[in-house]
């Protein structure tokens, strides 16, 4: 799949909560309808079905999203590996965002786009989907550091 995006939600007005947005999206529904572990059933345990995402601490940890660790205290060193490996991840996957920005630049003209006065959320789509169908002709850093390369442009705007 590479370095797609999978799951676009909003625009929303205004500043909100990490949690208020996680629940509005809807995702956490969606990755438990479609983010089962192909050749498992309802009697394989959770942590071996479902296929999970790694977010925010805020987010907490559930079938479907893993966090690192996260408030006061000394972390053992289990915990800090796993927090540093998780952020490396991290890094990868916030490129993907920047080079929406990257390919184009008007995204992150903070100062041109208004809300009600341009279609915002309209924008962001399409230079997604063009980042999508360019990462299908020459996969980008995060698509090449998961070693998971596109789908042929064809097949993209074909699932």
């Amino acid at each position: 799949m590479g370095s797609k995006f999978g799951n676009l939600f909003g625009p929303v007005e205004g500043r909100h909560a990490d949690t208020w947005l996680l629940a509005e999206s809807c995702l956490l529904e969606a990755l438990a309808e479609h983010g089962i572990r192909v050749g498992t059933d309802e009697g394989t345990p959770d942590e071996d079905r479902f296929f999970q995402v790694f977010g925010d601490p805020a987010y907490g940890v559930s079938c479907q999203i893993m966090s690192p660790f996260a408030g006061p205290g000394e972390r053992s060193e289990e915990e800090q590996e796993w927090n540093n490996a998780m952020a490396a991840v991290r890094i990868e996957v916030e490129h993907a965002f920047g080079e929406v920005t990257r390919v184009w630049p008007f995204m992150n003209a903070w100062w041109k786009l208004q809300v009600y006065r341009s279609p915002i959320g309209r924008y962001y789509r399409v230079a997604v989907l063009l980042v999508n169908a360019l990462n299908c002709f020459r996969p980008n850093q995060t698509a090449q550091y998961f070693d998971i390369m596109p789908p042929e442009l064809h097949e993209y705007f074909h699932q």
